[in-house]
């Protein structure tokens, strides 16, 4: 008689994935994120355009910041994953408003 944890280690294996399965599996991610993000991956593959962690970073503001909406919070109150990156390089970026979106900022993660 075989042992139960024999049996669980053997139950749980996946077979091989294919090549050409990981490609599609990728290529349907990268649109999604793609999607969610509203920025594109551009010439670099899967792999590379999730290594500096800024698209999934965006993908969990993106979350964040409908569910804030979905709660009844105006955009007005809230923030965007671009207010996060340094402003004083931005030629654009005016001082009230960047002080607002910092208060929205501040005041969703207190």
């Amino acid at each position: 008689m075989a042992s139960p944890v024999a049996d669980i280690g053997q139950s749980h294996q996946h077979p091989p994935v294919s090549e050409a399965a990981a490609d599609s599996a990728f290529q349907e991610a990268q649109t999604w994120i793609e999607a969610v993000t509203g920025r594109c991956f551009g010439d670099k593959d899967f792999r590379g355009g999730l290594e500096n962690g800024i698209l999934l970073c965006e993908i969990n503001l993106s979350g964040f910041l409908r569910g804030c909406e979905e709660l009844g919070l105006k955009g007005s109150q809230l923030f965007d994953p671009g207010d996060l990156q340094d402003t004083s390089t931005r030629p654009t970026a005016k001082g009230s408003d960047c002080s607002r979106k910092l208060k929205n900022l501040i005041c969703a993660f207190v």
